[in-house]
């Protein structure tokens, strides 16, 4: 090989060498800042079992890791809070381990707010994650509570978490309001205590971005009538709290809403998957202008794959009621399949389907393949009044 020849292999590795460091220069440089994971142990970070309240304490840590991703563990043990508001941030996971326990003392009254600094969508916290959390209230001179107060909140999942006595006697466990890509799933919800005028509240209320809906109020955050969508709850169980053979507290209504904004100016709750859940014996509601399962003014609602039940109770007006009170928005595609009902025997019907103005049905009701169980032989299951419902194979058994 000629010493040019050998000098031209030389210079075309270097040239390729330094090619490849400033490609690797410019990736790297061009990349976001990313931060590692910062892991905090709660308890060597000041959370006691010793202390009256770490409701404080808690927002101490949380403001203290703020930059990148934040995982918090919670030892085990029982720690208190009294009243006040904890304010999340993004990119946090609270781990509980085995017997952490978060109770309130007393009737206090805790809420998890999820701020938003502006309008829209991407306006509030996001990628947060509850794991093995246990919540449980207190009905020692009145009744605790934990409630999640979330603004255009995204992103955030609940998994194997326990509420023990944990909903607002006058409202909710999970108030979602203008938020999306909410996924609650292989949780227990056990008992509400409710005051009588608000029984019809939801463990899990979605509704919109308006202070009118909000359980708690932060200061500086922004609304915008803005609808909740893409929430996700699955393999949950909605429970009663029992004793000595009789009903204490009735299991939560488990999901719905009550309310629409502005006409629905800015869209309506839609998207809704609660599927493949468990509900026993839940208050048995007596008026027409409510359910069990309750939404007025939603489309693409999907309730499938679950199991309602009563043992210790019976005579709900409607288990599960659909209601259009707008004149001109269109809702659409209900879906009502592969449920079981079991022992519900309710007054009126199981299924209610209603819409305002006659001249405005509700579009695309699917209702198939659901089994009733029940010893009654006269029970209507769908009252669909002046909406066109397509309907197959539903059936009574004995």
């Amino acid at each position: 090989m000629s010493k040019r020849m050998k000098q031209m292999g030389i210079l075309s590795a270097l040239l390729t060498f330094v090619c490849l460091a400033l490609l690797i220069f410019v990736g790297y440089t061009d990349r976001p800042n990313v931060s590692a994971t910062v892991y905090v142990n709660a308890k060597d970070a000041g959370l006691s079992e010793k202390v009256a309240s770490n409701t404080k304490i808690l927002q101490k840590i949380l403001d203290s890791n703020t930059t990148g991703t934040t995982h918090i563990i919670i030892p085990k043990g029982t720690y208190y809070f009294d009243s006040g508001v904890i304010k999340m941030h993004s990119n946090l996971t609270l781990s509980f381990e085995k017997g952490a326990i978060f109770k309130s003392r007393n009737n206090a009254t805790v809420f998890f707010a999820y701020p938003s600094s502006k309008k829209g969508y991407d306006g509030g916290t996001s990628n947060i994650l509850w794991k093995n959390a246990i919540l449980v209230g207190s009905d020692e001179n009145g009744q605790g509570s934990f409630t999640q107060s979330m603004n255009h909140a995204q992103d955030v999942k609940f998994q194997n978490c326990t509420f023990y006595d944990a909903e607002n006697p006058n409202g909710h466990i999970f108030d979602l309001d203008g938020s999306h890509n909410i996924s609650i799933s292989n949780c227990s919800f056990y008992g509400f205590n409710a005051n009588v005028a608000n029984d019809y509240k939801e463990a899990i209320q979605i509704d919109y971005s308006n202070p009118g809906a909000m359980s708690y109020q932060l200061d500086g955050d922004k609304y915008d009538d803005l609808p909740s969508f893409n929430i996700y709850v699955s393999n949950n169980q909605f429970l009663p709290i029992n004793s000595h053979n009789r009903i204490k507290y009735y299991a939560p209504n488990p999901i719905g809403q009550h309310a629409t904004y502005d006409n629905g100016k800015s869209g309506i709750i839609h998207n809704i998957y609660f599927t493949n859940n468990k509900v026993v014996d839940s208050k048995p509601r007596k008026t027409d202008t409510t359910g069990t399962i309750n939404f007025n003014a939603v489309s693409n609602l999907y309730i499938e794959n679950n199991q309602f039940s009563n043992i210790l109770t019976t005579g709900v007006s409607n288990y599960i009621r659909i209601y259009n009170p707008l004149a001109i928005y269109h809702m659409k595609n209900i879906w009502i399949n592969n449920n079981r009902f079991t022992n519900v025997n309710p007054t009126n019907q199981y299924i209610l389907i209603r819409s305002t103005m006659p001249e405005n049905p509700i579009k695309d009701i699917y209702i198939s393949n659901n089994v009733v169980t029940t010893h009654l032989t006269h029970t209507i299951f769908i009252n669909s009044l002046n909406n066109n419902v397509t309907q197959k194979n539903n059936k009574f058994v004995k």
